[in-house]
């Protein structure tokens, strides 16, 4: 099986990317833990406590990290690799706390437990929002050290700014510094989003609220239904009902304030992309530059609608690089940005 940097370099050399001298010293980083990963192999029986190895990727949207984290994961044996979205990981992670009972360090129990079956952990878009999951991450980051499981993960964010703002915030502190003394921090920055280099235009994304993009929003969702039974009734997610403006089995519309601005959160979604092929969306106002809650439900639906390659049809009063009118989460929303310009010819 060839390595990352093998893989990379023939990339080059046939033309299909350019050379990118940031994304090389990532590839290098990838290639120093493919090479160690392989190297423990014929003293796999013995069990070996091998140091530690953490890579921690971060920078501006559309860099490539993803590219580069996919080039890597199709270099390790899938048996020995777990790869998956933050937001989904945390999902399992409560899932599995749940089925726990009397037990004085379940998180322990469950690290243990996956290192049976992986040596390579991958998470995407690390980005920590809700208290209960910046409470759990040290005891999470602790247990892959102890456990022996490597630990790769992509970021738009320094670690040192993770949860920056967020409740109980000093009970954080010792996953960013365990982050900061066990993982490799990389920043992955420059002029180019690869992105927006061949996606233009804003076909899924319509505004303002015309008559013509109406018409043309109404006319996508009816030709993805197509004989499809359309019906007006809630529908139930988690236990929880959420009003629609109409829905197939297949395709769902929805008020923008039902899906950010009630309490929603990244378990809603992904039950959501979980039924259905295409969400639509009306927006009938801009998020307000004081309603951090709003952006931060936006950023995570876009996410994981993303990450699962659900389209998302939106008719909205402003156009999506408008959409946010404040400065507390402009990172953050800059990724956003950059992943619903791709979505709107890719997915």
């Amino acid at each position: 099986m060839s390595s990352p940097l093998q893989i990379y370099t023939s990339k080059i050399n046939n033309g299909s990317i350019k050379q990118d001298i940031l994304q090389n010293e990532i590839v290098l980083a990838f290639e120093d833990l493919y090479q160690q990963l392989n190297t423990n192999k014929s003293s796999w029986f013995f069990k070996p406590k091998k140091p530690f190895y953490g890579l921690y990727i971060f920078g501006s949207v559309g860099r490539g990290k993803t590219f580069l984290m996919d080039l890597f994961v199709n270099c390790i044996d899938e048996k020995n690799i777990r790869r998956q979205h933050f937001h989904q990981f945390m999902l399992w992670i409560h899932q599995q706390l749940r089925s726990i009972k009397k037990q004085q360090n379940p998180i322990d129990g469950v690290i243990k437990k996956l290192s049976k079956k992986i040596k390579v952990l991958c998470l995407d878009e690390f980005l920590v929002h809700d208290i209960t999951d910046a409470m759990l991450l040290a005891g999470i980051l602790f247990s892959l050290d102890k456990y022996n499981i490597s630990l790769v993960t992509t970021s738009n964010v320094n670690p040192v700014n993770l949860y920056e703002g967020g409740l109980q915030r000093k009970k954080f502190i010792p996953a960013i510094q365990w982050m900061q003394t066990n993982m490799r921090i990389m920043q992955l920055d420059g002029i180019y989003d690869y992105r927006t280099l061949t996606h233009t235009s804003h076909r899924k994304w319509l505004s303002p609220l015309s008559d013509a993009n109406q018409n043309s929003f109404e006319q996508s969702f009816s030709q993805l239904v197509a004989d499809d039974d359309v019906h007006l009734s809630e529908i139930t997610i988690n236990k929880r009902p959420l009003t629609v403006i109409k829905r197939s089995c297949h395709h769902i519309m929805f008020e923008f304030e039902t899906l950010c601005q009630q309490p929603r959160n990244a378990s809603d979604y992904i039950g959501l992309a979980s039924q259905y092929l295409s969400i639509f969306i009306v927006i009938n106002s801009a998020i307000e530059a004081d309603d951090s809650n709003t952006a931060r439900r936006f950023i995570t639906l876009v996410d994981i609608l993303y990450d699962e390659a659900i389209p998302m049809y939106v008719l909205s009063t402003v156009d999506f690089t408008e959409i946010y009118l404040g400065d507390a989460l402009s990172f953050e929303m800059q990724r956003t940005v950059s992943r619903l310009t791709e979505m709107q010819n890719t997915i």
